[in-house]
């Protein structure tokens, strides 16, 4: 038996989070059901982490087993056609039988993408989170410097259960702008439920005047989800990237 790394980019539009869920379209269903129809036996694939309905993927990794034999390098060529159209195996390579996409993960990258428009957006609406409203953002690149580092940011969460640990590090928390591209970047060891949404509807809320950058430490410390921005939208987020 052998163990294959697979990376994967898909548009989460369509389907109801990674994970596979009953009678509901998931790309780990997708993905498992390629893979079985390719190597005619019933394949189970793990990933870094359990992407949320309608969020995109750049580069989400996962891992599978199998005896049969094949050329990795080309793997491709021959599993894509068995895909849909909106979820795609970029490279696929043979990894030590101890690797594992989940628990081998030490940080993961992603990009948030908020449209700055006064106008609808029709053809961005589906990527992006469209923000209408006057944004300062510099005083949301100062926000970010209070999120770096190891905290509880149980406050950023939306399910709140009392026993999870809720400890996490952010390693790099950026706002770059692009013309009406407002791209938020966040790196960590791990990511809580919605919490790279609500921290980048926090950040707009800085920007727009209504969160002090400064009152970022009281928030954290509070462990409370009261005094944080909205939630944004799925579509708006990309996992970009997963480091070993």
């Amino acid at each position: 038996m052998a163990r294959y790394k697979l990376t994967l980019c898909y548009d989460g539009g369509e389907y109801y989070g990674f994970q596979r869920q009953k009678d509901l379209p998931t790309i780990q269903k997708s993905l498992e059901e390629a893979l079985s129809k390719r190597f005619q036996e019933e394949i189970t694939v793990f990933a870094s982490g359990r992407t949320d309905a309608g969020v995109h993927a750049v580069a989400q990794v996962a891992h599978f087993d199998t005896d049969k034999e094949f050329e990795p390098s080309a793997f491709g060529y021959s599993i894509n056609p068995l895909l849909p159209k909106d979820i795609a195996v970029t490279s696929c390579e043979r990894v030590d039988e101890n690797f594992h996409a989940r628990f081998g993960a030490k940080s993961k990258t992603y990009l948030y993408k908020v449209c700055l428009s006064k106008i609808h957006s029709p053809l961005k609406r589906k990527y992006y989170h469209i923000c209408f409203y006057d944004i300062d953002v510099e005083k949301m690149k100062t926000a970010c410097k209070y999120f770096i580092g190891e905290h509880d940011f149980r406050a950023f969460m939306l399910a709140d259960d009392e026993k999870q640990n809720t400890v996490r590090t952010i390693f790099r928390l950026e706002v770059e702008q692009k013309g009406d591209e407002l791209l938020i970047w966040v790196s960590g060891n791990g990511f809580l439920h919605n919490m790279v949404r609500i921290i980048a509807g926090t950040l707009i809320d800085v920007g727009r005047g209504r969160i002090a950058a400064e009152d970022i430490p009281k928030i954290i410390e509070s462990r409370k989800h009261v005094g944080t921005g909205k939630t944004l939208d799925a579509c708006g987020l990309y996992l970009w990237s997963v480091a070993y």
